[in-house]
C-alpha cells in the first residue's frame, strides 16, 4: 500500500454526516457535511454510501487513492455493528460487512466518542492523561472513559451511555425508552426540545438558547436544569472512575463559560470532601472524531506508524 493513499473517514450524527479524506500525514485534504433531515434508519445508511462514494471521487481527484474507509457511529461494538442508536434508528446493523461489500475497500468502525477520546489523548486536550473522561454533548451525550490509558468499552462494548444514566426518576421519557436520562435534560437536543415545550422561540438552537439565559426566564430554567443535570452525572462519574480530567466536547462546549462556570460549581457542590477533576474544552473540536477515525482506517491498513508520526494533525 502506497504511503500516499488516503482514508475516508466519517463521523455519522444524530444531526447531520461529517466526512473527510485524510492523507498519511492526518491533514485534511476534502471535507463535506451532510445535514440530516429527519432521516433514520435505511435512509441514513443510504445517505453515508453516497457521502463515501462522493469522498472516494475527491481522494482520486487529488491523486490520493482511498486505501480504506473509517466510519465511526454511536452504539458501535468491537464487531463492526451497531448494536442501538437511537438518535439514527438503527439496531444490530452489520455496517462494517455492508460497507465493505459496497466499496470492495478494507473499513474500519469504531464507537463515535471513544474514537474522539482517543484522539484527544493522542493529540489534544487529555494529552498525557492516563485517567480521563471524554463526555461529548450534542445532539445525545456519551461519553468516553479511559483508565490507565486504556478506554473501556466493557463486557458488550455499550460502556460509556452516559446520556442514558437516569438521573430524574420518573422523569420525560427518553427515545430509547427509558425516564429521566441525562440526555433528555442536559443534551442539545434535550435542551432545544424542552425550550420549545415551554413556551420559547422554536427557532433557538441550544447555542442560542444558552445566550439567552440572563435576558430570557425560559431559557434561565431550561439551562439550570441542563446544567444540574450534567453536573449530577459528573459527580457520579467521579466517584466510579476518579478520573484526573474531563475533556468536554460536542457542539454544546462551543457555549463556553456559560456551560463550565456552573459545571464547575456543580461538581464542588457534589464533591465536598474531595477536590474535583478539572474540566477542559476539547482542542480539536469537531474535526477530533474525524481524525481519530483516519488513524482507525491507517491502522486497519498497517500504516499505523504513519500516525504515530503525526503528533497533532490538526495543528
Amino acid at each position: 500500500m502506497s504511503l500516499r493513499a488516503s482514508v475516508l473517514a466519517v463521523d455519522v450524527g444524530g444531526t447531520s454526516l461529517k466526512g473527510a479524506v485524510v492523507g498519511d500525514d492526518g491533514r485534511f485534504l476534502y471535507q463535506q457535511m451532510v445535514p440530516l433531515g429527519g432521516e433514520r434508519g435505511e435512509a441514513i445508511f443510504e445517505r453515508l454510501r453516497d457521502l463515501l462514494d462522493r469522498l472516494r471521487q475527491e481522494a482520486a481527484l487529488r491523486g490520493r487513492p482511498a486505501g480504506a474507509a473509517a466510519v465511526i457511529t454511536p452504539g458501535m461494538d468491537d464487531r463492526g455493528s451497531v448494536m442501538f442508536a437511537s438518535n439514527l434508528g438503527w439496531r444490530d446493523m452489520a455496517l462494517r460487512d455492508r460497507l465493505e461489500n459496497h466499496l470492495s475497500l478494507p473499513v474500519a468502525t469504531g464507537h463515535d466518542v471513544r474514537t474522539a477520546g482517543a484522539a484527544e489523548a493522542r493529540f489534544g486536550a487529555a494529552r498525557g492523561a492516563r485517567d480521563f473522561a471524554m463526555v461529548m454533548l450534542g445532539t445525545g451525550i456519551a461519553a468516553a472513559l479511559f483508565a490507565n490509558g486504556q478506554p473501556i468499552a466493557g463486557a458488550r462494548s455499550m460502556g460509556g451511555e452516559f446520556g442514558h444514566m437516569p438521573v430524574i426518576p420518573g422523569g420525560e421519557l427518553c427515545p430509547c425508552g427509558q425516564r429521566g436520562c441525562l440526555e433528555v435534560y442536559g443534551s442539545a437536543g434535550g435542551i432545544v426540545r424542552r425550550y420549545r415545550a415551554a413556551g420559547g422561540d422554536p427557532s433557538l438552537t441550544a447555542a442560542e438558547i444558552a445566550g439567552a439565559v440572563g435576558t430570557d426566564a425560559r431559557a434561565g430554567k431550561v439551562w439550570r436544569e441542563a446544567v444540574a443535570a450534567l453536573g449530577q452525572g459528573l459527580v457520579i462519574l467521579t466517584m466510579l472512575l476518579d478520573p484526573a480530567l474531563f475533556v468536554i466536547g460536542g457542539g454544546l462546549a462551543e457555549a463556553g463559560e456559560i456551560l463550565l462556570v456552573p459545571l464547575r460549581d456543580a461538581l464542588r457542590a457534589g464533591l465536598l470532601w474531595r477536590a474535583p477533576p478539572p474540566l477542559a474544552v476539547s482542542t480539536l473540536g469537531g474535526s477530533g472524531a474525524l481524525l481519530g477515525a483516519a488513524a482507525l482506517g491507517f491502522e486497519r491498513i498497517g500504516l499505523g506508524a504513519s500516525v504515530e508520526e503525526w503528533g497533532g494533525g490538526m495543528e
